[in-house]
């Protein structure tokens, strides 16, 4: 009995030490070559996924640099001035799109940071979140029919699509004060952060932290602050709000072709009610306009719009054998 079990703590030592028959690829391994086996494997594959992690922080940091950077020289760049007409014609469009631009790189750099994140990953976030853009949408839209009804005295879902893109408006009006709350934090953390490095770096202290992230941040930001700041006083104030409903109104609810025996063929109608038996009347037809336009031009709102009962042309009957 005693040498039984001498036997089996001896060939329980060799499974965990080994032996020399690990060596042998016919012979019955034992349990530690497959124990370092899988150890193995595991140090390789935490290293590939250490390494993939690594190689997708590298991508995005590199993708946010060139959406940054590319965003920056749009904004900025003086197109107006350029010999190719093309290049002019689309001043607006290259503006617009580094906005664009940099706004996505502030709502990534945003959503990385530790404090989004880690409030993200709680349920109650997204639900209060939630409510909020709920509201939000609600009272832009609420906000939307009090401009419509104050270009037209009428009631505005008379002009739906007017309407609808009102409140797209009246939201990014909405969420343009914390753009700029955003953008000027960015820009207050990265500039300190540059000021520090620039103190080590003449100052003998360390230095090796990259400094092109920093200066993009502060550019970005620079050019949201910029135009987050000047688009409220100019572009989205109550009065230029006004005239961009009302060139909004006549490219896209008002009707150029109508059947109205008693209105002038010139004259652009918008029917009202159910029965569509009114019409408000335009004082004039207004000249196509772009983009451009729209969103840098000034307008002049009338205020002679004309309620009345439309009277409609005889129907018209098919020919014979038609």
């Amino acid at each position: 009995m005693t040498k039984e079990i001498e036997r089996d703590i001896s060939s329980i030592r060799q499974e965990l030490t080994g032996s020399e028959l690990d060596l042998s690829r016919h012979a019955n391994r034992s349990l530690k070559y497959y124990v370092r086996g899988i150890y193995s494997d595991l140090v390789k594959w935490q290293f590939k996924r250490q390494y993939e992690k690594e190689e997708s922080q590298s991508n995005l940091e590199f993708a946010l640099c060139v959406i940054g950077f590319i965003g920056v020289l749009l904004a900025i760049i003086r197109s107006a001035g350029s010999d190719i007409d093309w290049v002019r014609e689309h001043t607006l469009s290259f503006r617009l799109w580094g906005v664009a631009l940099c706004s996505i790189f502030v709502g990534v750099s945003l959503e990385r940071s530790s404090l989004v994140s880690s409030l993200w990953r709680f349920t109650v976030t997204k639900v209060l979140l939630s409510i909020v853009l709920s509201g939000l949408v609600i009272y832009a839209r609420g906000q939307a029919g009090i401009y419509v009804n104050a270009v037209f005295h009428v009631d505005a879902s008379a002009l739906p699509i007017t309407l609808l893109f009102t409140t797209g408006l009246m939201v990014f009006k909405l969420i343009l004060p914390f753009i700029i709350v955003v953008s000027a934090i960015m820009f207050l953390v990265n500039f300190f952060f540059m000021a520090a490095w620039l103190k080590n770096k003449f100052g003998g202290g360390n230095s090796e932290q990259p400094l092109l992230q920093p200066v993009l941040c502060v550019l970005v930001s620079s050019v949201l602050l910029y135009h987050g700041w000047l688009w409220p006083s100019d572009q989205l104030s109550d009065t230029r709000v006004s005239e961009k409903i009302y060139l909004l109104a006549h490219a896209l609810d008002f009707n150029d072709s109508h059947q109205c025996a008693n209105v002038p063929a010139d004259r652009p109608v918008v029917f009202l009610g159910n029965a569509q038996d009114a019409v408000l009347v335009a004082p004039y037809q207004l000249e196509d306009f772009d983009f451009a336009t729209f969103f840098e031009a000034s307008a002049n709102v009338p205020h002679q719009f004309v309620r009345m009962r439309c009277e409609y042309k005889p129907a018209q009957t098919f020919p014979e054998r038609w």
